[in-house]
């Protein structure tokens, strides 16, 4: 992720208002001032590191305390009194322990820090990491910066100061051996024995080691995960997709009910005397299976029994009246012929009879069987 640098600069800090003078130092590597009510507005939401100035700020080393993991309140009691003021009003920070256990411990007021925050979080910025200038310069050695008007005194030995010109002269042959280090051409150039080509490039490099103020109650409140994003999107997608089946289904459930209601109507008008049941489909199958009514022909076939047994009869025309039976013409070879036929086929009334020249012909009536 790139990160934008932005130094409060310790001129500004008797107001420590709108007005505080700013140096920012952007992820291209470009510097410019401004104060800190008039930060560009590209900065919202960007990941900014805050950088303090060591004038706000203690230090001090804490011994190793007791516990694989000590909690903050019991490191915070540890460092109570090597405080100057009361915990209440204090903010601390706490590095991870060293090779012998000793923790950095870097501390600010506590309402002076939560009114900078205010300030930087009504215009947008959450800064992702708070350093202190002087906590800049790494731990690999013992050195010394000339940045904005003044000596960063910091590194391996564990010395966190913020010192004037004059100051460093004096602690310079009073301090360990350290490397001094400034800008060609800076005022600090006389005291210096090495140049950088920038001071804030050499304290941005530094920021890996930097106790981070953002921790405990003043940690940096991460939004939602996108996971969690995506998955209240899924629950959502997922009620609609369970929603849409509810209504299709009601829908489907509708619509049957409807076709059922047509087909007991069709049934009633093709079966009329039936009870639909349950499976129409089945009992139409059935009721197609079973026999239906004889036709006129097949009904007439049952009078060729007993005419058959008579012999010397044959019908010329038959007609089926729906309540008197049958009406058949028939010519026989005499009249016993027919007598015969009227004793076989029950039902049978012999009409008008006459004489022909090719036998009997008569008329008779044949009433069918229940």
């Amino acid at each position: 992720m790139s990160r934008h640098y932005l130094f409060l600069l310790a001129q500004g800090m008797p107001a420590a208002g709108l007005q505080w003078p700013v140096l920012l130092y952007t992820a291209q590597g470009e510097q410019c001032r401004t104060t800190l009510g008039a930060l560009p507005t590209w900065l919202a939401g960007a990941a900014v590191v805050l950088v303090l100035p060591m004038e706000m700020a203690g230090c001090c080393k804490l011994d190793p305390v007791p516990g694989r993991r000590p909690t903050r309140e019991s490191l915070a009691y540890a460092a109570e009194e090597q405080l100057a003021e009361a915990l209440e009003t204090l903010h601390l920070a706490f590095g991870p322990p060293d090779a012998g256990g000793y923790r950095q411990v870097v501390t600010v007021a506590l309402e002076e820090y939560r009114h900078l925050m205010s300030m930087l979080q009504a215009q947008g910025i959450d800064p992702v990491a708070v350093h202190v200038d002087a906590d800049l310069l790494g731990t690999e050695e013992a050195c010394a910066l000339w940045f904005e008007g003044r000596w960063l005194l910091g590194g391996a030995d564990g010395t966190r100061l913020a010192v004037s010109e004059r100051q460093a002269h004096v602690l310079s042959r009073r301090l360990a051996p350290r490397l001094w280090l400034a800008e060609p051409g800076s005022p600090g150039e006389a005291l210096s024995d090495k140049h950088v080509a920038s001071a804030v490039g050499r304290l941005v490099d530094g920021g890996g080691t930097a106790v981070d103020l953002r921790q405990g109650p003043m940690r940096r409140q991460r939004s939602s995960p996108p996971w969690q994003a995506l998955g209240g999107g899924m629950l959502a997608a997922l009620l609609l997709v369970c929603l849409a089946d509810y209504l299709r289904a009601d829908w489907l459930q509708q619509q049957a009910s409807l076709q059922h209601a047509e087909n007991v109507q069709m049934f009633a008008r093709w079966a009329p005397g039936q009870v639909p049941g349950a499976d129409l489909a089945a009992q139409v199958q059935a009721l197609e299976q079973r026999p239906g009514p004889p036709t006129a022909v097949e009904r007439l076939a049952m009078f060729a029994d007993p005419l058959a047994g008579v012999g010397n009869v044959t019908i010329e025309h038959a007609e089926a009246k729906t309540s008197e039976g049958w009406t058949i013409d028939v010519v026989a070879q005499g009249f016993d012929d027919l007598e015969r036929l009227r004793q076989r086929a029950p039902g049978v009334r012999m009409g008008h009879a006459r004489q022909v020249g090719e036998g009997v012909r008569a008329t008779i009536s044949w009433l069918e069987a229940e």
